[in-house]
C-alpha cells in the first residue's frame, strides 16, 4: 500500500475520531462505542508507526490535530445549544393531520364558546393594527330606509274649486299668477310610491358633552315630511341637514337627578302623546334646557318628575326686531310600577311670538315678512297685500297661537311578552282672540281652538325581534285654529287642521331590523266645505 494512501486513510480516521469526540460530549450513552473506536484508531496508528509508514512524531501530531478539531466542534455545539435554550421547536405536521385536528376542535367547541370568542375579538379589535382611532370608537352610527306605497282616495261628495293651496299661491305671488295650481286637488285619486332615507351619528365627547347630526331626504321647504315621491327619475333626490346639535348633561352622584342643555337643530325635546301638535318628522332649531329629578332612591330611573324649557327661532329678520319665535315650557311625571307598567303625563305651554300677519300699507310690501314661510291647510288666513292688482295675493295667519297641551301615555304590561298602550293628547289655543281676528280679516270668524287625539294599541312588549306585532286604532279631532297647520301631522287627510276622523294600523317585524306596516287614515272636514280623504299606506322600513 502506498504511503500517500495510508496517510489519507489515517487522516480520515483522525476526522472520525474528532466527530466521535464531539458526539461523546453530547451523548453519554454512546461512551462505550466511542472508547472502542478510539482504541481501534490508536492501534491502527501504532501499527503504521511499527511498519515505518509513519514516524511517531507524525502519528502524535495527527492525534493532536484530531483532538483540537474535536474540542472546537464541541465548543461550537455547546454555544449553539445555549443560544437555542429559549427556542420553541415545532415539529413538521402533515396537512392531513392539520385538517383532522381542525375538524376535531370545531366539533368539540360549543357555539356559545365560539360566539364569546368572536364577541371578544370585536370588542378588543383583535388583529387590527393600532386598533381604531379613539374618535371613531366614541361614535354611534344609525339610519333607516323606508319604502312606501300610498293611495289617496277622495270622497265622492267633495267640494270642488273651494280649497286654495296657499303655499303655492304665496310662492307664485297671487291666485291669478298661480293659475290652476292655486286649487287643491279634491277629486282625482292618487297612487304613488315614496321613500325616505335618513342617516346620522352621535358622538360622546367626554365630561358630559356629546354631539350629533343627521341627513334626511325630503323637500327643503317642507318642515314636516321627509318623504320623497318616486317618478322623478331625471333629478336626484334632495337631502338636507335634519339634525345638528351639541348637548351637555350632568348627573348627581346618586344618579337620581339629571340636568342638561341642548343647542342647535334637535329632535322635539318635549314629551308628547301623539302627533297632534307636532309632526313626528318636525325638528326644532334653538336651545333647550331639561331637568329630571328621580323620586325613588333605589331606582333612579323608575319614578321622576321632569321639566323642559326652550327658545326656538322660527324666522330671523335682518331689518326688523319682530323675529318669529316659539317659546315652550313643560312639566311632567314619569311613573314606573312594580308590575312593569308605566305612566307618563305632561302639561305644556307653547307660545308663538310675532307669528300672525300684518296688512301692508297701500302699495307697500314692507310687511310681507309677516307671512309664514310654510303653510298647510286649515288655519284662518287673510291677504296682507294692499294694492290695486287683483292677481296678487299673500296670505298670513289671522290668529295668535298660545297652545296649552296635556299629554298622556300609559303602558300596561300583559304578561312578559305583550302590552297595551293608551296615548292621548288635548290642546287648546288659549291665545286666540276673536277681536284681533276680526280686525285683521274684516269679518267674523267663529272660535275654533280645540283639538284632541287618542289611540289604543296592543301587541308585543318589544318590536325589536322577529315576528313581533302591534295593532292600533285611534280618533283625531282638530279644529281650525287649535294648532298650527304647518306643524301638525302631515299624513292625516294629507295634513292640516279643521279635520276629524279615525286611524287603524298594524305593525309586524319581519326581522329585528326590518318592519312592515299597514295604516289607514280616514279624515273629514269639521266646518269647511266637504272634503273627505282616505289615505292607505303600506310601509317597509329597514334600520340599523
Amino acid at each position: 500500500m502506498h504511503r500517500t494512501t495510508l496517510l489519507f486513510r489515517a487522516a480520515c480516521v483522525a476526522l472520525l475520531l474528532g466527530q466521535a469526540l464531539t458526539a461523546s460530549a453530547a451523548s453519554s450513552q454512546e461512551e462505550k462505542t466511542l472508547n472502542e473506536l478510539r482504541n481501534t484508531v490508536v492501534n491502527l496508528l501504532q501499527g503504521l508507526v511499527d511498519r515505518g509508514v509513519l514516524t511517531r512524531e507524525q502519528a502524535e501530531q495527527m492525534v493532536r490535530d484530531a483532538q483540537a478539531k474535536a474540542d472546537a466542534s464541541a465548543a461550537a455545539a455547546a454555544a449553539q445549544e445555549k443560544a437555542e435554550e429559549s427556542a420553541v421547536r415545532v415539529p413538521y405536521v402533515p396537512q392531513i393531520v392539520k385538517d383532522e385536528i381542525r375538524r376535531q376542535v370545531a366539533a368539540d367547541l360549543g357555539k356559545e364558546v365560539t360566539d364569546s370568542v368572536v364577541e371578544t375579538a370585536k370588542s378588543e379589535s383583535w388583529g387590527v393594527p393600532a386598533a381604531l382611532p379613539d374618535w371613531v370608537k366614541r361614535m354611534r352610527w344609525y339610519g333607516d330606509v323606508r319604502v312606501r306605497s300610498q293611495g289617496d282616495f277622495f270622497a265622492t261628495d267633495n267640494s270642488t274649486n273651494s280649497y286654495l293651496d296657499f303655499q303655492r299661491v304665496n310662492d307664485a305671488g297671487g291666485i291669478g299668477k298661480a293659475g290652476a295650481s292655486a286649487l287643491v286637488n279634491t277629486t282625482e285619486e292618487r297612487e304613488r310610491l315614496r321613500y325616505r332615507f335618513r342617516t346620522g351619528f352621535e358622538s360622546v365627547l367626554g365630561y358630559g358633552w356629546s354631539m350629533g347630526a343627521r341627513l334626511a331626504t325630503g323637500s327643503l321647504r317642507d318642515p314636516i315630511s321627509t318623504n320623497q315621491t318616486m317618478g322623478n327619475w331625471a333629478f336626484r333626490s334632495q337631502i338636507g341637514l335634519d339634525l345638528a346639535y351639541l348637548d351637555w348633561s350632568g348627573t348627581t352622584s346618586t344618579g337620581r337627578h339629571t340636568f342638561g342643555v341642548t343647542g342647535g337643530r334637535m329632535r322635539n325635546p318635549f314629551f308628547t302623546g301623539s302627533d297632534l301638535v307636532y309632526d313626528q318628522d318636525l325638528t326644532f332649531e334653538g336651545v333647550d334646557a331639561y331637568l329630571r329629578m328621580g323620586l325613588d332612591r333605589n331606582d333612579p330611573t323608575g319614578r321622576a318628575v321632569f321639566f323642559n324649557v326652550g327658545a326656538f327661532p322660527l324666522q330671523e329678520l335682518e331689518l326688523s326686531s319682530d323675529d318669529k319665535w316659539l317659546f315652550g315650557g313643560q312639566a311632567g311625571l314619569d311613573w314606573k310600577y312594580g308590575s312593569g307598567s308605566r305612566t307618563r303625563l305632561a302639561a305644556s305651554l307653547y307660545r308663538f311670538q310675532n307669528i300672525s300677519g300684518q296688512r301692508n300699507l297701500f302699495e307697500s310690501g314692507l310687511l310681507d315678512y309677516t307671512a309664514p314661510l310654510f303653510l298647510s291647510r286649515g288655519n284662518t288666513l287673510f291677504d296682507i297685500r294692499n294694492d290695486n292688482d287683483s292677481s296678487t295675493n299673500l296670505y298670513a295667519l289671522a290668529a295668535d297661537y298660545e297652545l296649552a297641551n296635556v299629554s298622556l301615555i300609559h303602558d300596561w304590561r300583559i304578561g312578559a311578552a305583550h302590552r297595551m298602550t293608551f296615548a292621548a293628547d288635548y290642546v287648546r289655543n288659549i291665545g286666540y282672540d276673536g277681536k284681533k281676528v276680526l280686525a285683521r280679516t274684516g269679518f267674523f270668524v267663529p272660535r275654533r281652538d280645540v283639538g284632541y287625539q287618542a289611540e289604543l294599541a296592543i301587541g308585543s312588549a318589544s318590536m325589536a325581534h322577529a315576528h313581533a306585532w302591534r295593532a292600533s286604532v285611534g280618533y283625531r279631532y282638530v279644529e281650525r285654529d287649535a294648532v298650527l297647520d304647518a306643524f301638525t301631522d302631515s299624513d292625516f287627510r294629507l295634513g292640516g287642521t279643521d279635520v276629524k276622523g279615525y286611524t287603524a294600523g298594524f305593525d309586524y317585524s319581519l326581522t329585528p331590523m326590518v318592519m312592515g306596516r299597514i295604516k289607514y287614515l280616514s279624515g273629514n272636514e269639521i266646518d269647511g266645505p266637504p272634503l273627505g280623504i282616505n289615505v292607505l299606506q303600506l310601509d317597509i322600513t329597514a334600520s340599523f
